[in-house]
C-alpha cells in the first residue's frame, strides 16, 4: 500500500482505478514538459514552478527529483511560484499530509492549513 500513513487503512471503490488514468492520461488535465539538456532537478523544479498557465501539481512518477528532502522540493518550489500561490503540499519523511506555507515560511498538517484548493501547489512523490 503505497498511500499515506494518514489515509490508511483504505479500501477503493470498483471503478477508481480506470477514473484514475482516465484523468492521468487526459490532455485537458495533464501536459508534458520538454526539458532541456543539462538539466537538474532544481532547474526543473524552477522550469515547473515558472510554467505559464501555472501547474498546480507535479507528479513526479520518474523519480528526477533526487538529492533533496521532499521539503526542500517544497520550498524550491514556493520560492519560485507565482506569489498566489499561498502553500506546496508534500509529504514529511513520516509520509504525513504538510503543507508549507508562504505566510509563515513554516509547515502543518494538511488538514489544518485552511488553504483553498486552486491557491495549493502539490509535489506528488
Amino acid at each position: 500500500n503505497l498511500l499515506p500513513v494518514d489515509l490508511a487503512p483504505c479500501t477503493y471503490e470498483p471503478g477508481s482505478d480506470g477514473k484514475i488514468i482516465e484523468v492521468l492520461t487526459d490532455p485537458e488535465v495533464v501536459s508534458v514538459l520538454d526539458v532541456p539538456t543539462g538539466w537538474d532537478a532544481k532547474s526543473l523544479l524552477s522550469q515547473v514552478a515558472n510554467a505559464e498557465p501555472p501547474y498546480h501539481a507535479l507528479i513526479d512518477t520518474g523519480a528526477l527529483i533526487t538529492g533533496l528532502e521532499n521539503s526542500e522540493v517544497a520550498e524550491a518550489l514556493l520560492r519560485e511560484l507565482p506569489a498566489w500561490f499561498e502553500g506546496v503540499v508534500y509529504l514529511d519523511r513520516s509520509d504525513r499530509q504538510m503543507v508549507l506555507l508562504r505566510s509563515s515560511g513554516r509547515s502543518c498538517p494538511l488538514q489544518q492549513c485552511g488553504l483553498p484548493l486552486d491557491r495549493r501547489f502539490t509535489f506528488y512523490d
